[in-house]
């Protein structure tokens, strides 16, 4: 009677301790799950700000050009050789859009570029932040209290090898004192 009862007392708390284990281990899993979306998603805002970037580069880039034809306009009116005319009025001659409407597109351009930026800094900013919440999560479902005591503590190895090297030197103490308790006696 004893016997079945422990057993079936036994085999109840191993399976509590079964489904509790798997329990956590879905836990982990699931932080684990978050933490690898939340790095995706660190990646797809960097490589999306990179594009954002490369577009406002251009878009400079462009804008310095349109003010050199802009310039060169400008230049025409004042006397000048020939040979630099020839080139500023073959500089105007290959904008097709009137500069001042193309200055303005660049310009508006310009601002949206440092908005989308902004954005995705801000979105980058906050997704790190959950990250480290995430990750913190994680090693507060992980932590171990004795497991971790051990570790922080001092590492594996060098505690086996201090606990040898005290066993050692305590053995030898305990042999000299032996030899020193003998050469008493007799």
């Amino acid at each position: 009677m004893h016997k079945n009862l422990f057993s079936h007392i036994n085999g109840t708390y191993e399976k509590d301790r079964e489904q509790k284990r798997l329990a956590h281990r879905r836990v982990v899993l699931r932080i684990e799950s978050e933490i690898a979306e939340r790095l995706r998603k660190i990646q797809e805002i960097e490589l999306q700000t990179s594009v954002e970037k490369e577009k406002m580069n251009k878009a400079v880039a462009e804008l310095l050009n349109v003010h050199k034809v802009r310039q060169a306009s400008v230049a025409l009116n004042v006397w000048q050789p020939e040979i630099i005319r020839g080139r500023q009025r073959q500089m105007i001659q290959q904008s097709n859009v009137p500069v001042d409407f193309r200055i303005n597109a660049l310009q508006m351009e310009l601002s949206l570029c440092k908005q989308q930026i902004a954005g995705f800094d801000k979105a980058l900013r906050v997704e790190k932040r959950r990250l480290d919440e995430a990750k913190e999560q994680l090693g507060s479902v992980k932590y171990h209290p004795l497991q971790d005591f051990s570790s922080t503590s001092c590492q594996q190895n060098e505690c086996r090898n201090r606990s040898k090297k005290l066993k050692h030197t305590s053995t030898v103490k305990f042999q000299v004192l032996f030899v020193l308790y003998s050469q008493i006696v007799s």
